[in-house]
This record gives structure tokens, sequence and C-alpha cells, in this order.
């Protein structure tokens, strides 16, 4: 989808920035403790939420804990392509890359600048996505192929914030006098292999694919009792391996720039002392971040091109003054006016490639098919237009059950 003026800039009163607010500070919180929270009436909270969802001002997603589901590897992808090609075929290959590619959970592209992000069960799925950009980008896809730069952060090696937070960006954005929102810093977390029933597996892939769904409307989709899906949400939850959370569709904001920061640092400084000793702004407003000894990347969203330039860049300074950067900082500017969503936070086919099994490349009974296309709730929704070339098998999704987000050929 297309960034661009597609909408005019949202206008909020005060009661939608405190409820926005709430509701990215902690997206399990009711219309009641938000009332309660800021001091508002309970009908006014449930009607300000529904207008937001209804005009796509916010969204709702549920992050998997990657490390929880037996991931050892996070990655990065940033590169820049030829500007020879034209732009519209540029991005529908690329599209058509994020679509056989489950890997890739949030991308986008602008002019000739390329994004990507990425979960790896182990090295040797990540050498294999390697190995399929480059045979993808072969033939007549070969100019559009972007000169990518990859980096990853293995959970044994790296600390990080896997759940993006918007908290500090709304709370700045709208001047709120209420109190900031607690910093998020990144943390180690341990590699864990998914202990799941089928059942449990087939259900928190259709929590990941419909984030707003109630559990009678789950039930009809898994084939289920409402309260069997009931059980197995309040399980997940309580273990860690998904994180509710509201994301704000900022473009639609007015916001302008979304900034990618690579740093390397000189290892001289300790990790350690760096993370003690960075202005607080870094990570804070960093509603995504990737860090490991030597390099890291932080992602901003910013309402202006002045605040990068007031913010950004002055946080920077700070390492430059302290030595930290090994050399000089890259850091990559999207423009959102030009900007193209490949994935946004889509974690649905993830989820699918590394929980059920039964997926597996070539042809056969049925396939699964991906597109971009936006669902009720702001989010995307998976339906007929790129074939992804997956097998389903019928005891995962049993005959009859209806799957809203996904389509199965024969």
């Amino acid at each position: 989808m297309k960034y661009a003026n597609v909408v005019p800039v949202w206008k909020f009163l005060e009661s939608e920035r405190l409820v926005i607010f709430g509701l990215t500070e902690n997206a399990t919180r009711t219309d009641a403790e938000i009332a309660d929270l800021f001091r508002l009436k309970k009908g006014t909270v449930a009607s300000i939420r529904r207008r937001l969802l209804d005009a796509g001002a916010i969204a709702y997603v549920n992050v998997p804990s990657f490390n929880k589901l037996g991931c050892e590897i996070m990655g990065f992808h940033l590169g820049t392509t030829e500007p020879q090609e034209r732009s519209d075929t540029r991005i529908s290959h690329y599209i058509e890359f994020c679509s056989k590619n489950p890997q890739i959970f949030d991308a986008m592209m602008s002019g000739t600048s390329l994004v990507m992000f990425t979960a790896f069960k182990n090295a040797t799925e990540y050498d294999s996505f390697s190995q399929g950009y480059n045979t993808f980008f072969t033939g007549s896809r070969r100019i559009s192929r972007a000169r990518l730069s990859s980096t990853i952060f293995p959970f044994a090696l790296s600390k990080g914030t896997y759940v993006p937070n918007f908290a500090f960006i709304v709370h700045r954005h709208f001047q709120l006098s209420c109190p900031e929102p607690k910093s998020v810093l990144p943390a180690f977390t341990e590699v864990e292999e998914p202990d799941l029933s089928n059942t449990e597996k087939r259900t928190f892939v259709a929590l990941i694919e419909n984030p707003l769904a109630s559990d009678r409307t789950l039930s009809e989709i898994v084939g289920l009792s409402r309260q069997a899906v009931t059980r197995v949400r309040n399980r997940l939850l309580d273990d860690g391996i998904f994180v509710p959370v509201c994301i704000p569709r900022l473009y639609k904001w007015g916001f302008e720039i979304c900034a990618v920061a690579h740093p390397k640092f000189n290892m001289e400084m300790p990790w350690d002392k760096r993370l003690r000793s960075e202005p607080r702004d870094v990570v804070d407003f960093s509603f995504y971040t990737l860090s490991k000894a030597d390099e890291s990347v932080t992602n901003y969203l910013l309402a202006k091109y002045s605040d990068y330039t007031e913010q950004l860049e002055g946080t920077l300074a700070w390492y430059h003054k302290a030595g930290a950067f090994e050399e000089k900082p890259e850091i990559t500017l999207f423009p959102l006016e030009r900007c193209t969503e490949l994935r946004t936070f889509d974690y649905g086919p993830i989820v699918r490639h590394l929980l059920l099994s039964c997926f597996r490349g070539g042809t056969g009974r049925r396939q699964l098919v991906y597109t971009h296309r936006r669902n009720d709730y702001g989010w995307w929704k998976h339906q007929d237009d790129l074939v992804h070339g997956w097998q389903m098998d019928q005891s995962v999704f049993p005959a009859g059950s209806r799957d809203s987000h996904t389509l199965l050929r024969g």
C-alpha cells in the first residue's frame, strides 16, 4: 500500500489523544480501565476506540515472541535499488518476493531504498533466504534487485525491544501532561522450543491473523468451542508467547519521516557501559530496537523533517563525543509520502511457517495464498492474489472450518 497523501492529516481531540496513548502504552486495557486512568466516561472511551479503528487511525496486532517459537536469529536487511527500473515494477517485484518469504514480517520501500526485518529458525534458514533472494532477482527481475546489506542478531548474542512500542512517540507528539510511559530497555531473551499441541498451534495462528476477533469468532475459525479457545488464549498470554499491541498509523496523522539508524560501535567501549550511559531517548523513541556489542538498529518515526535534525542528530552527538562509533553511522531516511508498505508487522505468514509443519514447498493438494489487502481492523488480510506455493494438510484446519483470512485452492 502506498502511504502517499491519500487521507487528510488527523486532528485529534484531547480525549482521543488520551485513549490512543492509553492503548499504545498497554493494548490490553479495557474501556473501563482507560476511563478510570484519564477520568473519562466508559462509553466515551468505547466510542473513541471504535471510531479510531474504523478510520484506520490505529490498528491492533498480536506480536509473537519469536524466541519462544524456536527462532534463533532476527534479521535486518537494508538495500538500495537502481533508479533505472520503473518504481511500480520494482514495488511489484518486492511485493511478490515478500509473498514468497514468510520470514519477512516488516518491510517498506521509498524511492530506491528498501528495509526488511525477518526472523529465522537457524543459520541454515537464514542462508536459504539469502540464496533465495539472489535467485529470485534474476532474469527479468534482475534490474529491480537491491544491493542488500544484511545483519543478523542472534538471540544468544543480542538484546532487543522485540515488541513494537510507540507510546513515547505518541506521548511526545501529543504533548500530553500525564506521566511519560516507563522505559523499555533492550533485553536478553532465551530461545525455547514451543511445546504446543496441534489445537494450540492452529488457535495461535488464528489469534495472530485475527487480532481483534472474539473467542466465539475464533472458535468458528479453528473448529473448537469458545471455552477451549479462551483457555488456549489465556495460556499463551500467561506464557508470554504473544503480546497484544496497539499500533498508531502515524502516516495518517501527517508524520513525514521514518529514520532507520544502523551504527557500528567501537569495541573499546564495553556494551553494558554504552547501554547504561547512552541518552535514554535513543531507545525510548525507537519503536523497534535490535542491539549487540558491535552494532545496533533503531527505528524512528518523526512528524517533521525538522524533528530529525533537532532530535535525532542531537541525540547521536553523544556517541560522537564519547567515541562510541567505530565509523560514521548509517542513517537511512524514508519519506512517508513516497513509501510503500510491503509488509507491516504482519506476523501471520511466519507463525504459520514456524508452527504448522505441514506447510512444504512445491505443488500439492492445497495451496495457501497470501496478498496485501486490508482487513476490517486496518491490518493485512490474506486472500487470493499472490500464490505462496505451500501445502496445507486437512489435519491442521479440518474440512469445514472457516478461516476468513486464508483461501484454499484445490
